[in-house]
């Protein structure tokens, strides 16, 4: 597989919303060879990625823009611009974004294509309850992708 050089601007990739957050896939899977998916994450105020954890791939969280509180196993860490958090695979995590202002950080998941894979689903089926359909069980998809939620 050839994988082809990109410029990005702002806003562009394939964008989801996951209930406050708003996810963009800069990169998948497809696009790196099954390297790595790259994601930007907008975040306000109060908006979280509740603790939990993925034995089957890793994920960096590099902070771009706001203040975050995160959870890396046992630790509590503050994080601001600048700033990341590397959570290798099976360990527990959580981020949330503090404020004042609105966050942004981009997410990197290696292997790719887990992630993106769960995040269309999951939001697939968010949108389908919204319109009439089955109500959406975000625990039962996580689990299809090894995500388990601890709280």
């Amino acid at each position: 597989m050839v994988v082809q050089a990109r410029h990005f601007r702002p806003g562009e990739g394939r964008t989801y919303q996951l209930g406050r957050i708003t996810l963009t896939v800069k990169t998948s899977a497809a696009e790196t060879g099954g390297a790595y998916t790259l994601c930007e994450a907008i975040e306000p105020p109060g908006a979280a990625a509740s603790l939990h954890r993925h034995p089957t791939y890793d994920e960096i969280h590099i902070i771009c823009e706001g203040h975050y509180e995160c959870q890396l196993g046992a630790a509590t860490l503050m994080l601001g611009p600048g700033e990341m958090l590397f959570a290798p695979r099976g360990t527990p995590h959580s981020i949330k974004s503090i404020g004042p202002e609105t966050g942004r950080e981009l997410v990197i998941s290696s292997p790719g294509g887990i992630f993106d894979a769960f995040i269309e689903e999951v939001t697939g089926a968010m949108t389908a309850a919204a319109q009439g359909g089955p109500s959406a069980d975000f625990k039962a998809i996580a689990g299809k992708y090894g995500i388990e939620f601890l709280q």
